[in-house]
This record gives C-alpha cells, structure tokens and sequence, in this order.
C-alpha cells in the first residue's frame, strides 16, 4: 500500500502541471479570441483579399482547430470559378499545426485522468497533507515548464526560427499564410498559453486547496 501511495504522489505531482500547460494550450490556440485580437491590433488583414473581416477570419481558424473545418482553406469568388487561396504547403502546415495541438491535448486528458484518479485515492486514505505537499511541487515544475517554454520561443526567435519552422513550412514570397500568421500573432499566442495555463494553476492550487484545508474545531463543516 505504501508503494501505491508513493506511486500516486508522484503521479499528481507530474500530472498537474503537464494537465494545466497542455490542456491551456489548447483552449488558447482553438479559441477565436486571440486571432481576432491580433487581427485587430495589428490590422494585418487590411492589405489581403479574403472576403473575411477580423472576427470572421478569427472564427475560421478556431473552427478548423477544433475540427469543424476539414481543410485549411478559403475561395474568392471568380467568373468562372472559385479562387483557392491557400496552396498545398499552406495547408500542409496548418493541418500539421493542428496535429500537433491533439496530440498535445491528447497528453493533456490523460494527465487530467491521472491527475483525478492519484487526488481521489490519496484523498480516501485521508493524505491531504501529502496532496498539498505535492501539488507544490507540481506548482514549482509548472514554473520550471513555463520558463523552459518561453525561454525556447524566445531564444528561437532571436535566432531566426519561426513558428512557420517548426511545422516544416518555408514560406514562399507569394504566400498568404505568413501575412495572417504573423510574428506578433505568434507571440501573442505564446504569451496566451502562458497565460491560460497560469489561471488554470491558480484555479487548481484553490479547488484542492479547498478540499484538502484542514477542518476548525470550531467551524461549521467540523461538527457536519
């Protein structure tokens, strides 16, 4: 028994972080607000022909990152037949980009259902003690993650990689993907990760805080 109680410490104090970090990245890279944000801070879509506004495009891409949208492509209309506007590699990167991002969300279920699974048993055998203690440690692995993070991005884009890179896409002069996704969207993709996942953190730390708080003698929830 004590092995399986070590077993699931571990497991809460490595799931934690790895649930909060990956299922945050992908409420902010699915979600439409961040693209319609930027879109509108920078005006980045003014100078192209997409038959989109902001929220539109915002819209679109949040829709083919949850799925709605099979392909990563828009049409103008013409006299005899619709333009496509994005050619092969285009749509190559954004399907790898999501790829990747169920991938990441499918790490972050499995942490999430370890993560319930190790706070219930330790729960039951009346170890909040233990649970707190881990879910510190979870808190200052978290932190180490998220430098790690934003320091890669960070020191990638000094040196000159992309966004675009790390999906294996070199862009083309004539392409319109780098016009929509650009440097600044990227970042503030990055900083929303970091921050979506951080108020998912401060959620936890107080939902398990809150069930795991030492009862008063003289509080209400002492005597039922």
């Amino acid at each position: 028994m004590r092995l399986l109680m070590k077993t699931l410490s571990v497991a809460l104090t490595v799931a934690i972080p790895l649930t909060v970090f990956c299922l945050g990245a992908n409420i902010a890279t699915r979600m439409p607000d961040v693209y319609q944000y930027q879109f509108k801070a920078t005006d980045s879509l003014k100078n192209i022909d997409l038959n989109k506004n902001d929220d539109e495009m915002g819209e679109f891409i949040s829709d083919f990152m949850m799925g709605k949208e099979a392909e990563f492509q828009l049409a103008l209309d013409d006299d005899d037949r619709p333009q496509m506007i994005f050619n092969e590699k285009e749509m190559a990167a954004a399907a790898q980009a999501r790829k990747d991002m169920n991938v990441v969300g499918i790490i972050g279920f499995i942490s999430l259902i370890l993560m319930v699974v190790a706070f219930v048993m330790l729960k039951r055998y009346g170890l909040e003690k233990e649970i707190r203690k881990r879910f510190k440690w979870g808190a200052i692995i978290y932190v180490g993650l998220l430098i790690a993070y934003l320091g890669g991005f960070f020191a990638a884009a000094k040196t000159g990689h992309t966004l675009p890179d790390m999906l294996g896409y070199v862009p083309q002069e004539e392409d319109i993907l780098p016009q929509i996704i650009t440097a600044e969207l990227s970042r503030g993709l990055l900083l929303s990760v970091a921050a979506v996942s951080t108020v998912m953190m401060a959620i936890l730390w107080y939902i398990m805080y809150k069930i795991t708080e030492p009862k008063k003698i003289f509080s209400r929830s002492y005597y039922g």
